[in-house]
Order: C-alpha cells, then structure tokens, then sequence
C-alpha cells in the first residue's frame, strides 16, 4: 500500500493523534512509530517495518564504524520505536520521547510518504517545504 496525501489534526493534551480514515483499516491490527531523520515520527504497518527492522539489524562494523558505536546505534534506534494501536476513534498515543523529539505541539500535518507516514509539527512541515528544490535541481526525472 502506499501512504499519500497530506492531513491535517490536531493532537490533544494526552497526545492522541487521528490516523486518516482512508489508512484505518490497513492499520488495524498495529503499526510502529519512529524517529524520523528530519525530526519528524514515521508511522510503518508492520508489514512495512518489517524490512526497515531487518535492514538495521543485518548492519556490521566495519573500518567506518566499531562493534561498540554500532550496538548504541541499534539500541537508539530500536529504543525510540514503539508499538501503537488505535483506540475504537482512529487514534493513537504519540509517546513523550517522540512528541518532544519531533517537537510535536497542537497542531499536526500527517503526511503520505509512500511506504510510510510522516507526523510533523505543522509549523515545522511549513518551514521544511517551503522551498523545495525543483527536479532539475536534484535530477531526478518522473516518468508519467
């Protein structure tokens, strides 16, 4: 399945989040929730964990990173993921670490990445896609 469009919410003072009706069903039974690189939360169905998981724990050290970085690396990134599930209104509790990572206040943007979700704070995701680069600039070419 592929995540897309942009939604608006609100997150209330128990940091619930509404997931987009369209993508309720796909996530019914679980999903996790993440940090983002661009301090943002990523949402996955578990389907879709599943190779992201796979991928972090089939890293080795090697010349640019010792056994010892690599494990605090693991342990970061598998610490700050966390299983959610929604509630019987389409919602779900963002965790402490994750609203104060993304810096997550009132209101939200939840926007489709393809094979994920992305929560942003709304003035943040204004601030980060204000002035996207254009496909000549990234070279990159879609084909229609």
């Amino acid at each position: 399945m592929d995540y897309l469009g942009k939604f608006e919410y609100s997150m209330d003072a128990k940091n619930r989040v509404f997931i987009p009706a369209k993508y309720r069903e796909a996530l019914k039974e679980g999903f996790i929730v993440c940090k983002a690189p661009d301090k943002c939360v990523y949402v996955y169905s578990e389907e879709e964990w599943e190779p992201v998981a796979e991928q972090v724990k089939a890293l080795r050290p090697d010349e640019r990173i010792s056994a010892k970085a690599l494990r605090r690396y693991k342990t970061e990134f598998f610490q700050n993921a966390d299983n959610a599930k929604l509630d019987s209104q389409g919602r779900f509790t963002v965790n402490a670490g994750l609203v104060e990572y993304a810096g997550l206040g009132k209101k939200i943007v939840i926007a489709g990445s393809g094979n994920k979700l992305e929560i942003w704070d709304a003035d943040r995701y204004e601030e980060e896609f204000a002035d996207l680069p254009s496909e000549e600039e990234i070279d990159v070419e879609v084909i229609f």
